[in-house]
């Protein structure tokens, strides 16, 4: 006989779960005991969203579940953003909260919240376990299920006496059928007639998205556009799904994309869409990216088909195993695509943007020409984080991901604070490989303590923030779209950013120049060390180019002074 929490951590340290992210409290203590024997490593965070990011940042670089875990109540609440960001992101992480006794439940108990009842729509499976002969069996159901098919989280919940009862050892625990989800094969006639519309198509796109990541699908997709001639772009969850040095990828897409890539989907009569959800600000309104073309949605998501666009054909399954059947059905048909003008001349309208932004004059630094001095020193291996605002659009913008799997952001909750704790996940998964969260003043100050762990377990970030002392996206919305009536977006100097890092135990640097930018952070990564570098920007900053929301990617605004006419249909100036 032994207690079922020990049976449930001999259980995850047999699936390969290495580490947790988490607080202990009341409820979850006895999990917390458990886990005093076992090999696991556990990080005592200091907030449970930030536990709950961690193992988003832990699950990206590491492709398995990760674990995050939270008491009763309001820590078990506190893991809901995160949460519900893994389900936007489609990012596989398990949540394993305490819960009050069973005899109190229902009592308005100490501490007591349906935690289950307020995920359910935002997790892949989540239960409360009341029968303590069954926790292992849902551990193993949860912690499968939130890998397999579309990866997303899901929620354990346990009573602390279920925990604590005794049960009979358990062993050779396999995921209950329910929970074994096999993709699909790839429907024969529907790989038939997308091949078809691919080779009559003369302008063909293809959207890359974050479910090639998840699947390993990358190779597929640079050898399906080099075998057609196709520019490849990409979603912002996406975006390191191809190495952006390659001559066909252009870059993201969307409302804040870059102007290539948005002008490749308007002028395109085929986009093939791999792993995406094709939402709101990848593609604009989904009226408009129907007209005039023709849409191939591969997901291993069927639900995902016609929920935003209707696609001409779909075909649901792995990513991978798809473009693998339909690239050799199209070379078994048909001749290699000679190389198209098109793509040049997208190329070039991208050139002539970076040039014209990073010719820019200017006494202060700038967050873009920052970003491209990154991407030019660091490693090509560098896993990087961005919170949410400015900083995150212009690091889609100018950061050129040459390793899959390595640009980590909150894309469709777009979660302030997530970066520098998504930071820490990832160097937990990856201890030998730079991390660098790019990071607003404002998301920076929601998850600072993350700095703290950063410390204690000595996993060294470095963390660079764009400090512009305002809420600077919001601050742009106000700009354009409300007569600059700026309300509740700026903040004042006395946060000392420093002084703040250093009081949690890591190096704090303020820099005025580009020069002691790259010293600083060449220094930080060649002695595999942790800095916060405050990094002084303008507020007056706008990100463009811009989609205005609502509209199509043909209406995008472009910076004050670029001329694109020549080159690009239907621009206009900001």
């Amino acid at each position: 006989m032994v207690r079922a929490v020990d049976a449930l951590i001999k259980q995850m340290t047999k699936m390969g779960v290495e580490c947790i992210f988490g607080i202990p409290g009341g409820a979850n203590m006895p999990f917390y005991d458990a886990l005093y024997d076992s090999d696991i490593r556990s990080y005592l965070m200091r907030h449970e969203q930030q536990a709950a990011h961690a193992a988003e940042g832990y699950a990206h670089v590491a492709r398995k579940t990760a674990v995050c875990s939270g008491t009763s109540g309001p820590g078990a609440t506190n893991l809901i953003t995160g949460l519900v960001d893994a389900w936007m992101d489609s990012v596989p992480v398990l949540a394993i909260t305490g819960q009050v006794v069973r005899a109190f439940m229902g009592t308005d108990a100490f501490q007591e919240a349906d935690i289950v009842g307020m995920v359910l729509p935002h997790t892949k499976y989540a239960v409360t376990v009341m029968d303590s002969r069954r926790l292992v069996q849902e551990f193993v159901n949860a912690y499968t299920v939130a890998m397999m098919g579309r990866p997303g989280p899901t929620l354990l919940d346990i009573p602390r006496d279920v925990m604590q009862e005794e049960i009979d050892g358990v062993e050779d625990i396999k995921p209950e059928p329910i929970f074994v989800q096999t993709p699909p094969e790839p429907d024969v006639h529907s790989v038939m007639e997308a091949a078809k519309l691919i080779i009559d198509a003369e302008k063909p796109v293809i959207l890359s998205g974050g479910g090639v990541i998840f699947s390993g699908a990358t190779n597929e997709v640079l050898e399906l556009a080099e075998f057609i001639n196709a520019p490849i772009v990409t979603t912002t969850p996406g975006k390191s799904s191809v190495p952006e040095d390659h001559p066909l990828v252009l870059g993201v897409v969307g409302m804040h994309g870059r102007v290539e890539s948005d002008m490749a989907i308007v002028d395109s009569d085929l986009v093939i869409c791999v792993g995406t959800r094709l939402s709101d600000r990848a593609i604009g309104p989904p009226t408009e990216f129907e007209k005039n073309r023709k849409v191939i949605h591969i997901d291993i998501d069927a639900s995902e088909f016609g929920k935003n666009v209707k696609p001409t054909v779909s075909l649901s399954g792995d990513a991978k195993q798809i473009l693998r059947d339909l690239i050799d059905y199209i070379k078994h048909i048909a001749a290699k695509k000679p190389k198209s003008p098109l793509i040049n001349r997208l190329r070039e309208i991208g050139e002539a943007y970076d040039e014209f932004m990073l010719e820019q004059a200017t006494s202060k630094i700038t967050s873009w020409r920052a970003i491209w001095l990154l991407n030019k020193i660091l490693p090509p291996d560098t896993v990087i984080t961005t919170g949410v605002g400015q900083h995150q659009m212009w690091a889609q913008l100018f950061w050129k991901c040459k390793t899959p799997g390595s640009f980590i952001s909150s894309s469709g909750l777009g979660t302030m604070g997530f970066g520098l704790p998504a930071a820490f996940g990832a160097k937990a998964a990856a201890p030998d490989r730079p991390v660098v969260n790019l990071d607003g003043d404002g998301s920076f100050l929601m998850t600072c303590q993350t700095l703290a762990c950063i410390s204690d377990y000595n996993l060294p970030v470095i963390t660079v923030i764009f400090d512009n002392r305002s809420l600077g996206m919001v601050r742009q919305w106000q700009n354009m779209f409300y007569k600059q009536r700026y309300k509740d977006v700026e903040y004042t100097d006395r946060t000392d950013l420093v002084k703040l890092s250093e009081a949690f135990g890591v190096e704090g640097v303020r820099v005025e120049s580009y020069e002691e930018l790259e010293k600083v952070v060449k220094q930080a990564v060649r002695e595999n060390t942790a800095v916060t570098i405050d990094l002084p920007v303008g507020k007056e900053e706008m990100v463009f180019p811009m989609v205005p929301p609502g509209k199509w990617l043909s209406e995008v605004k472009l910076p004050p002074g670029l001329e694109l006419y020549g080159k690009v249909s239907s621009v206009h100036p900001a």
